[in-house]
């Protein structure tokens, strides 16, 4: 009940607004709800399943395919609705912001085979797509429409498809209210 507290008022922050009013208004933040709900409790608690059947029900009205045993550190972020899909074997860091249309996905085979763990403080643009087991570092911008399927270092901006690493100033002024 506590890491579900925390996680939950480090996503609150991340919204700038009072419970009631982010819960009624952003519907990331109404997934951030849910999400943490489906996660800290089984389906045999009532909050559990009542979490999961609203979760589901939010999955389909706004297009997120985000499963809940996804592991999503707190100060979770997501601008803007809109087909956002991450495989449950996705870990990401603390402090992520996630644009519509992005994917962070699976590569069944190959030398990159598996999932990326993305790191802390992570600002991922709109219609990206990161796939494979790739590690994305703390502090990293990924521009909108990059495809990213290589290790990406901390501080680090890149964009394009393919992309690459265009320099090193990092994310920092597009992460506001940064969950310590």
């Amino acid at each position: 009940m506590k890491k579900f507290k925390l996680a939950l008022i480090g996503d609150l922050y991340r919204y700038q607004s009072s419970f009631l009013k982010a819960l009624f208004v952003s519907p990331g933040f109404r997934f951030c709800v849910y999400f943490r709900l489906s996660q800290s409790f089984s389906i045999i608690n009532p909050l559990g399943l009542v979490g999961r059947i609203l979760l589901k029900i939010t999955k389909v009205k706004y297009g997120f395919q985000i499963p809940h045993r996804t592991k999503i550190g707190y100060g979770f972020y997501i601008g803007h609705f809109g087909n956002i899909v991450i495989n449950q074997k996705v870990i990401l860091g603390n402090n992520c912001n996630i644009a519509q249309g992005v994917t962070i996905g699976e590569v069944n085979r190959g030398i990159k085979k598996g999932t990326p763990v993305i790191g802390n403080q992570v600002w991922i643009g709109a219609n990206s797509v990161i796939v494979g087991n790739i590690k994305i570092g703390d502090n990293v911008l990924i521009a909108p429409l990059a495809f990213v399927n290589f290790d990406i270092p901390d501080d680090a901006v890149v964009s394009g498809n393919p992309a690459k690493i265009i320099n090193y100033k990092g994310s920092k002024n597009y992460i506001n209210n940064i969950v310590k």
